[in-house]
């Protein structure tokens, strides 16, 4: 098979590879990482079915590493390859994964993003209740309920509901697209109210336009508030995210569920998360003097 007509068929196979994933944004997204690997192995004279071995693959990762590319980003492409040549080798495509062969980039236990203490995040809630209307409530659920940009600004008022006295929204745009409803506490329910304003449909919070909230707008309250507040960080939506995980794991939610509110697969990504997994004060010794002492 000459380079043109195997750089036309590993694009083939991978539309084929994409039909299996149902949703818009699971198949936009390997197609993005994906296409990145078979463009550089047909830029580089390897045919990405048949030829793209261990050394070709290290040689990719090295470069993304001279890139400058973050050790996460590197690790969700090589997964991605991955999945592409499993799903290759099921379908007797190729004789093996490549992944399989080499040693995967370590994911870094420590997030480097940026988060607020417990007094800090009250302070900017309080800031953005003096904002009120959308803002406030858009806070409230960044905050309280980590909510992903995308998940928040994707939320309809028809989302909003109740379960067993519990106030509830529907997330219908998640990580992995699977369609969750999360609780809302009293303060935030409050918060909401007040953006919608008696509206019975439409988007959850909306801008000064009237339209739908984007996500810059969500980067700019965030950023706004955090001056309002003065803040000390650069605080962006994730770390509100991060902040919510670790202040909730302080208070002894444990991690059990604090994973299923951050609705993450792997109890390891919301360690990940967790600013003050290596507190003293945290530390397990403790409770274990206190239960041998006679506590409950």
């Amino acid at each position: 098979m000459d380079t043109t007509e195997a750089r036309a068929t590993s694009y083939e196979v991978l539309e084929r590879f994409l039909a299996g994933y149902w949703t818009p944004r699971t198949r936009a997204n390997y197609r993005f990482i994906l296409i990145r690997w078979l463009d550089w192995c047909h830029g580089r004279g390897y045919d990405a079915l048949g030829g793209a071995d261990a050394v070709a693959l290290e040689t990719f990762i090295a470069e993304l590493k001279t890139a400058g590319y973050a050790p996460n980003t590197i690790v969700g492409r090589v997964s991605a390859i991955s999945a592409f040549y499993r799903w290759c080798v099921r379908e007797q495509l190729v004789v093996r994964n490549p992944v399989e062969l080499i040693r995967r980039p370590a994911r870094p236990t420590e997030s480097s993003t940026t988060s607020l203490t417990r007094h800090q995040l009250t302070d900017w809630l309080a800031a953005a209740e003096v904002r009120g209307g959308a803002w406030w409530a858009a806070a409230m659920l960044l905050g309280l309920n980590g909510l992903r940009c995308g998940e928040l600004i994707a939320c309809n008022v028809e989302d909003l509901g109740n379960h067993s006295w519990h106030h509830t929204l529907k997330l219908t745009t998640t990580k992995g697209d699977r369609p969750t409803v999360v609780a809302l506490a009293p303060p935030t329910m409050q918060a909401v109210a007040v953006a919608i304003e008696g509206r019975d449909r439409g988007p959850l919070l909306v801008n000064r336009a009237g339209r739908r909230m984007t996500p810059y707008n969500i980067q700019y309250l965030v950023a706004a508030l955090a001056r309002d507040a003065a803040t000390p960080v650069h605080l962006t939506p994730h770390g509100l995210r991060h902040s919510a995980i670790t202040i909730g794991l302080n208070a002894g939610v444990s991690l059990r569920d604090m994973q299923d509110f951050a609705r993450h697969a792997d109890p390891k990504t919301t360690r990940r998360y967790d600013r003050s997994r290596h507190a003293l004060n945290r530390h397990a010794t403790y409770a274990i003097a206190h239960y041998l002492a006679g506590g409950n």
